[in-house]
């Protein structure tokens, strides 16, 4: 079978990337992959025509991703055509990718391209220009190309050559031969996969052909035209469609079995982990809550991407019931706690900040270590957020992180850190907040470990509330009735005999604001 035009869309895609994605390393590589396991399929001599790319003399589809920019690249570049031999090495497919990704000097008759093709040193690819020095391209038949080598000793295209590429032998193409194989309604099924228009490409009908496919090659066709829908359906917003095309490929995958088969499977489902792509499924859940388990699967299998996918959802949703039941997946994931951690190194200070407050929800001690570094974050927003969750981990050295935040430079964190020892009913705890109320110069938190140590109350957090609550401080010096005030509220929280019994001489202290304080505090207490 002839998978020129299969190749030839790989390559399409890797110029593309190398034009506009610069960045994307990882698509780059997994699309070089696919490329160097194409290759071996047959030697591809790829040429251009009015601005028509095509594969063994067969037009691309210029709609597809990168087709037109390696029409334009080559016809700028005075580039006739460019032979591929079977088994080419990644580093001559690579190089010749990033020679037509390339901007050449307009009107130099393939100047630059030949100085920089002569630098590359290709072995396994050849190419011919319209004008200056040429390097001979083979032209070899489409029908020989998919079955025989490549001879010893090939025929070269002449500057006074057309760069013909014969067409191939007439027969039945794959689409037809998996068309017949899917019964009556294989005319239907063909109008739709021929035409370059991706948007009348249905979902159900190419996975209909993936599950006819008898033959690596059928196979990976079919799958390269799914992971085309998918980015289709991604751009137009056809979420349900991406949906069903990616459980799709997941559910096929694991009843692969010949190797070829297993590997194309592989890369097409790395070509839709795509950030765009996985937070379409993740989106779908709170909107499809009856297909959970299926966009669960496809989370499940893309690993960290998926979970990344939906963390951004998690973050962003509208209401309190999408949010859950994004959650509720997310707690499902084996990949979220990792991609979490991972998040809490990003340089983006909301995102940390995001990532400390998912894994204190889900109780993530894996985190434990992570979470303790992230209280010297530089921006104080993260390190209340890293404080919280510690506290939901609840494990001693999460206590003991807690307990040092007690001392932040920053107030707010200071004011989390009280908030959240109070849970904690110890002698460690009172003992250290009544020694940070001593050290304490901001009000506000002063008020909130007051607050804290009604909470705890233990004896010694008790005594240190009455003597805050007396009247009179150091040198008989009068103490501010917001202190005092605040203090007797917090006897009243603690309840205790010996917080009572405080709060019933309190009742007819002096002051208006303390009396009537202590007054209220008794009362709810009885009650």
């Amino acid at each position: 079978m002839d998978q020129s035009a299969t190749f030839a869309r790989h390559f399409a895609r890797l110029v593309s990337l190398l034009m506009h994605e610069v960045s994307n390393v990882d698509e780059q590589k997994v699309t070089l992959r696919a490329l160097v396991a194409l290759s071996k399929n047959g030697p591809v001599t790829l040429s251009v025509r009015e601005l028509d790319l095509l594969a063994n003399g067969k037009p691309v589809p210029g709609a597809l991703t990168g087709v037109q920019d390696v029409a334009a690249q080559m016809s700028a570049q005075s580039i006739r055509a460019m032979r591929i031999d079977v088994d080419s090495v990644p580093a001559d497919l690579l190089g010749l990718a990033r020679i037509i990704a390339t901007q050449s000097p307009p009107g130099d008759g393939g100047a630059h391209v030949s100085q920089k093709f002569e630098a590359l040193g290709a072995e396994t690819i050849e190419l011919v220009l319209t004008q200056g020095d040429i390097a001979p391209v083979p032209v070899v038949a489409a029908s020989a190309a998919a079955s025989a080598p490549a001879p010893a000793t090939p025929t070269s295209i002449t500057p006074s050559d057309a760069p013909t590429v014969l067409a191939p032998k007439e027969g039945k193409t794959a689409a037809e031969a998996m068309a017949a194989r899917l019964g009556q309604d294989a005319p239907t099924l063909l109008t739709h996969l021929a035409g370059a228009d991706v948007s009348k490409w249905v979902p159900a009908e190419l996975i209909a052909v993936l599950d006819a496919a008898k033959t690596p090659d059928a196979a990976t066709k079919a799958l390269d035209d799914l992971v085309s829908i998918a980015e289709h359906s991604v751009r137009v917003g056809k979420s349900m469609a991406v949906g069903d095309v990616l459980h799709g490929v997941i559910t096929r995958e694991s009843k692969a079995s010949a190797p070829d088969v297993k590997r194309a499977y592989v890369l097409a489902i790395r070509r839709m982990s795509k950030p765009a792509i996985l937070r379409a499924v993740a989106a779908l859940i709170p909107k499809k809550p009856e297909r959970r388990q299926h966009f669960f699967e496809v989370l499940v299998r893309t690993g960290e991407d998926g979970a990344d996918a939906l963390i951004e959802q998690v973050t962003q949703a509208q209401t309190t019931e999408d949010r859950k039941s994004l959650f509720d997946v997310l707690t499902e994931l084996d990949s979220a706690v990792p991609a979490l951690i991972r998040m809490l190194g990003d340089s983006r200070w909301f995102v940390a900040r995001n990532a400390a407050d998912l894994l204190g929800e889900m109780t993530a001690r894996a985190a434990e270590s992570a979470l303790i570094a992230l209280l010297r974050h530089t921006d104080d927003r993260v390190r209340r957020s890293a404080t919280n969750a510690l506290l939901k981990l609840g494990t001693p050295d999460a206590l003991k992180g807690i307990y040092e935040a007690v001392s932040d430079n920053s107030p707010e964190v200071r004011m989390q850190a009280a908030v959240a020892l109070s849970t904690k009913k110890d002698a460690r705890t009172s003992t250290t907040l009544i020694r940070a109320i001593e050290d304490e110069t901001d009000g506000d938190v002063q008020l909130a470990m007051i607050a804290a140590l009604g909470r705890v109350a233990t004896a010694d957090a008790v005594l240190k509330l009455v003597k805050m609550a007396e009247p009179e401080g150091r040198l008989f010096r009068k103490k501010a009735i917001n202190i005092r005030v605040a203090a007797v509220q917090a006897l009243g929280e603690a309840k205790t005999p010996a917080a009572l019994s405080a709060l019933r001489e309190l009742a007819g202290d002096k002051d208006r604001d303390v009396r009537d304080t202590a007054t209220r505090a008794l009362a709810h207490t009885s009650r």
